[in-house]
């Protein structure tokens, strides 16, 4: 039934690390792939990186048997109008270097909340935020390179359901969804294996993470490894399995944002691998 489901580690997950000592370690620790932070402080800036540089790195990585599976963007603001078209241009250079990598998608927020952008009506706000993925998903398309929208804090997509609602107002067959099921636990809206069943029409890809969660509000958490916080992975990670997931599973290890609560990658990141294989494979 998962056959086709593979593990990557995600580059937050070794700060200080380039992108080769990611390749590098995520194979020795186990993973399949590698999920790239494309930031000025990640291991791939897209506004910087020559189409040689992208080509070494594909190198590097076909010698290490290690595909990249998934770009992690940041840009995310198609709502304030002396943003919206320098964003959709850098957005669509990540896809640009996803092809280039030949690494299938890119996540991509969704949008910003709107009372970020004061004055300007919820419904303008979504639509100025499904026109501009929907331009960068086109461009993308025709590059073979499919939009993961993430279920995350600070944008209109923290809960399945508005995530989904997003995905089909863009209306592309290459937008799916970056089930991050961490954060749409905390939003409340769907737990468990509900949240999966309404992701599961859409699913592209899957983060995994886990923290000790004090307080929603105000909001209190200590990021852990999988297993010692309180996100249902004991219950989401059965339902991934039972609707046939077969995609990648990313460990977005947050040694990056808390790196006094996580051990090194080559010992918390082995955990989760192994945390995760268990429910998965077994």
């Amino acid at each position: 039934m998962n056959k086709g489901v593979k593990f990557s580690g995600h580059t937050m997950g070794a700060p200080g690390r380039d992108i080769y000592e990611c390749i590098k370690l995520f194979r020795e620790i186990g993973y399949d792939g590698v999920e790239v932070r494309v930031h000025p402080t990640g291991q791939i800036d897209s506004e910087t990186v020559t189409d040689a540089e992208l080509s070494k790195m594909l190198s590097f990585a076909k010698n290490e048997n290690m595909e990249f599976a998934c770009l992690t963007s940041y840009y995310q603001n198609y709502v304030n109008l002396e943003k919206r078209e320098s964003e959709i241009a850098n957005s669509k250079r990540v896809a640009e270097v996803a092809a280039a990598l030949e690494c299938p998608m890119m996540r991509l927020y969704g949008g910003v909340e709107p009372f970020s952008e004061h004055g300007i009506w919820f419904s303008d706000v979504w639509s100025r935020t499904v026109s501009g993925i929907r331009e960068v998903a086109q461009y993308a398309n025709k590059l073979g390179v499919k939009i993961c929208i993430e279920t995350h804090i600070g944008s209109l997509t923290m809960s399945a359901r508005d995530t989904v609602r997003l995905i089909e107002d863009v209306n592309m067959p290459n937008v799916g969804m970056l089930f991050d099921y961490a954060w749409v636990e905390l939003a409340g809206v769907e737990t468990g294996a509900e949240a999966v069943r309404v992701a599961s029409k859409h699913l592209f890809h899957c983060h995994v993470k886990d923290w000790k969660l004090e307080s929603r509000i105000p909001l209190k958490k200590q990021s852990c490894v999988l297993g010692e916080g309180t996100v249902r992975w004991t219950e989401v990670l059965p339902a991934l399995k039972e609707i046939g997931y077969s995609g990648y599973i990313s460990d977005e290890y947050e040694k990056l944002w808390y790196p006094d609560f996580l051990p090194e990658p080559e010992i918390g990141m082995k955990h989760n691998l192994e945390y995760v294989r268990k429910f998965i494979l077994d």
